[in-house]
């Protein structure tokens, strides 16, 4: 499959009557149809917007964006970079620290019938920012010398999601890629 075929402004079109809209005016040449009347029916409003130069969070591209928008999406990794974060409704999940990883594995183990529910904890820390930023701490002070993480019980949990079954490790998996697209959200 070509990959204009992807980006072609009649599939944009398709269910507003575009194709029959390009036969018209290429049949009749002076129809005053212009490039303008198709961009602004396929939602372009690059002409009307100022372009900004920006870096990419996670590859450090520099990127081409509409001026104003809350998001765009890197050419180079394909990562969606939010400029605004959004405040999260929900409540947020508790940081994950070992004691609640083992906790959650020997519920598993007990009741192997409710897997969801480490599948879903695990998912759902590794798949936040606002939890993996506080998971693992080690109550010291954060600086230049000390980032304040346990890297043994890092380690040790991920030792622990590596030996679960293979739902838990997609969870694990799931949820950092989650992260690594869309930090902000």
């Amino acid at each position: 499959m070509v990959v204009s075929q992807f980006f072609s402004p009649l599939r944009q079109l398709k269910g507003k009557g575009g194709a029959s809209r390009r036969r018209n005016s290429s049949s009749s040449s002076g129809s005053g149809e212009s490039n303008e009347a198709w961009s602004s029916e396929a939602g372009d409003t690059r002409s009307t917007r100022a372009m900004v130069t920006g870096e990419c969070f996670c590859c450090n591209s520099k990127v081409s964006y509409p001026e104003g928008v809350a998001c765009f999406k890197c050419t180079v990794c394909d990562t969606i970079n939010d400029l605004r974060v959004e405040e999260r409704g929900s409540r947020v999940p508790p940081p994950l620290t070992l004691a609640r990883l083992r906790a959650g594995v020997q519920a598993y183990r007990r009741h192997p019938e409710k897997h969801g529910l480490l599948e879903a904890m695990i998912r759902e820390s590794f798949g936040q920012w606002e939890v993996l930023n506080f998971s693992f701490a080690s109550g010291e002070e954060v600086t230049d010398e000390d980032p304040g993480v346990q890297f043994a019980d890092v380690h040790a949990a991920y030792k622990i999601v590596m030996g679960l079954p293979t739902p838990f490790i997609r969870a694990m998996m799931s949820g950092i890629e989650q992260v690594l697209r869309r930090p902000g959200r």
